[in-house]
């Protein structure tokens, strides 16, 4: 009787375990998409400001952003294609239909909706047009001793005027 009730201890002990041990790895995973989540909405954020150091702070250093054709490689081209841009037209990135994938511990890929719009650059509000572009941001997220970060960004176009 004692036996039985020892390796039924056991038993619950180890179930308690996988249990807990279960719901351990969901909460990362939850932190996980998380964090990929506001990689995906500071991206929108600060591009539109534009503050391309900010932005650079998304990427790896070795990070890819594809744009219509053209592939931006490293943080600092990532961060020039910003600048550059700061005297141009005004964006506005509306982010929507967030996800995220965790692949692994340290690895996420995402894929995120978004409607573009412009206007001429100035003060004050503009006259609202047309989008320019509706598509999908495809990401890939890497965990680095910085924490989480772009490794690489392609929009996908999905309409255009």
């Amino acid at each position: 009787m004692a036996k039985r009730k020892k390796a039924s201890g056991v038993w619950v002990v180890c179930i308690l375990a996988t249990v807990f041990a279960s719901q351990a790895a969901a909460d990362r995973s939850a932190d996980i998409k998380d964090v990929c989540t506001d990689l995906v909405l500071d991206y929108a954020y600060y591009r539109d400001r534009p503050e391309p150091e900010q932005l650079g702070r998304l990427f790896t250093k070795d990070a890819t952003l594809m744009v219509m054709g053209q592939a931006f490689k490293g943080r600092s081209e990532i961060e020039k294609r910003v600048r550059d841009a700061r005297d141009g037209p005004v964006f506005r990135h509306m982010m929507s239909t967030i996800r995220i994938f965790v692949l692994d511990a340290d690895h996420a890929r995402g894929v995120s909706y978004v409607t573009v719009y412009s206007a001429p650059p100035g003060e004050g509000p503009r006259p609202l047009q047309d989008p320019v572009a509706v598509g999908e941001y495809h990401d890939q997220f890497v965990r680095t001793e910085h924490g989480w970060q772009i490794a690489q960004r392609e929009f996908v176009a999905v309409y255009l005027p």
